[in-house]
């Protein structure tokens, strides 16, 4: 059994990359439980780990609400869900910080978990990378349709092709929204003294 104690230990912001088995894999995630840290990755044979920071936190608050504003001033359903281990047996796991699903929400709503043979995946994963441990080609396994990339002020859109992800200029979700330039807006507005809250409904689309 791999010992969760010394990962405990680790001080935020710490990013480590570790060679196990899927087995391994499956008991950590196990002995970790309901904790949301250290967030777990795994993929070609080794975990990777990260030790959230409190700017992580902050970031992944503000473009989660941001996008959770943007669905309840278009009266859209959704489901929200943070955090979440998304596998693929024998091959991946992936821990993003934000899912939602918009497509398929109802088909998830009363699930206690998430199972990609038979539930559809999220249409948004948010990943909020302050210590370079994203790779946006790990989500294709998964099948997530766009990924939602936060580097401090500037946030990018990957779609989903057959191949790979790619930067997308706008989210098929939002079409008609710039929300590289939104997000931008509302991180420029905390930064100048704005609560999060009021940041977004200051710079949401009329």
């Amino acid at each position: 059994m791999i010992a969760i104690a010394p990962i405990k230990s680790l001080p935020d912001g710490s990013v480590a990359t570790i060679p196990m088995s899927w087995t391994e894999y499956q008991q950590l995630v196990a002995k970790r439980g309901d904790r949301s840290t250290p967030r777990l990755k795994y993929a070609n044979g080794y975990l990777t780990l990260k030790m959230p920071t409190f700017e992580h936190g902050q970031l992944d608050a503000i473009v989660a609400d941001l996008i959770v504003a943007l669905l309840n001033q278009q009266l859209r359903d959704y489901v929200r869900t943070t955090p979440v281990t998304l596998q693929v047996p024998e091959q991946a796991g992936i821990e993003p910080d934000h899912c939602f699903w918009l497509n398929h929400w109802e088909a998830v709503i009363h699930k206690s978990r998430i199972d990609l043979a038979i539930d559809p995946p999220p249409d948004i994963a948010v990943e909020v990378d302050v210590t370079n441990f994203t790779n946006i080609q790990d989500y294709q396994p998964f099948g997530v349709l766009e990924v939602w990339l936060v580097r401090g002020k500037t946030l990018t859109i990957f779609g989903m092709t057959p191949e790979e992800y790619i930067p997308v200029e706008s989210s098929q979700f939002f079409p008609d929204i710039a929300m590289a330039q939104l997000y931008k807006q509302v991180i420029e507005a905390v930064a100048e003294g704005a609560s999060p809250p009021r940041a977004i409904r200051s710079n949401l689309p009329s």
